[in-house]
């Protein structure tokens, strides 16, 4: 399948693996809307893009800001074909010192926005009998890593949101597609950890491949899940 002219909408886009995604829909001759809550920032990648690549502020864990992007989005470009629920953080804390505002926050950006982004394009896609929603999710979903005890478990909750919006939706020409990197030269890796592994980490663009390849591949096939790793293994 082509990407051309396909409206796709990726979260967490001004940055990271959300950025690389961007860039080889772009270069496909996609219609691309970046989301991310920091507006300046996220106009400043935007404009550093093609033509073909929009800025659309928004903050995920807000429904109505999500449900106003969507019909944004509608409006101006037609109905979302690919949602890539990319937008997350995290924090490296033990589960003693996490506060619960760490905690609100990191359950509201890594599950609740997706559930809300979701939501607002899935009955346009089960209208049309056809679409795909890519969850960028984390090897932290099925390993345990330290000082991540409320990332791992939002992300885990990810997984299980996926598998069962998948299992709801089979048969009617919805892919509910799971990406589960491994280490990855992002933004949300402190700094010391990035340089120390830059070279061994994979890329965005790694991760962005995979997830082109999920939502271009036969009609007939859906890919469920896809877990990704840096050759040389975990850090």
């Amino acid at each position: 399948m082509s990407l051309e002219g396909k409206v796709i909408w990726i979260t967490g886009g001004r940055s990271g693996i959300g950025k690389a995604v961007a860039e080889v829909c772009a270069a496909q001759n996609a219609h691309v809307i970046l989301s991310s809550r920091d507006a300046d920032a996220l106009r400043a990648v935007a404009d550093t893009m093609p033509a073909n690549v929009h800025a659309l502020p928004c903050d995920v864990t807000d429904a109505g800001q999500v449900q106003a992007a969507a019909l944004r989005i509608a409006q101006d470009f037609g109905a979302v074909d690919i949602l890539v629920n990319n937008a997350g953080s995290t924090v490296f804390k033990s589960f003693i010192e996490t506060s619960i505002e760490e905690f609100d926050q990191l359950h509201a950006t890594n599950l609740r926005g997706p559930f809300l982004c979701s939501k607002a394009v899935l009955p346009g896609m089960l209208e049309r009998g056809e679409g795909s929603i890519v969850m960028i999710n984390s090897m932290a979903a099925l390993n345990v890593f330290p000082n991540s005890s409320v990332y791992s478990a939002t992300k885990s909750g990810l997984k299980m949101l996926s598998d069962c919006v998948r299992n709801e939706v089979r048969g009617s020409g919805i892919r509910v597609i799971s990406i589960f990197p491994g280490a990855t030269n992002t933004p949300i890796w402190p700094d010391k950890v990035r340089e120390k592994h830059a070279e061994t980490m994979m890329t965005p663009g790694d991760v962005a491949h995979a997830v082109i390849e999920s939502c271009t591949t036969s009609s007939r096939v859906m890919i469920e899940e896809i877990s990704l790793q840096p050759v040389g293994g975990a850090l």
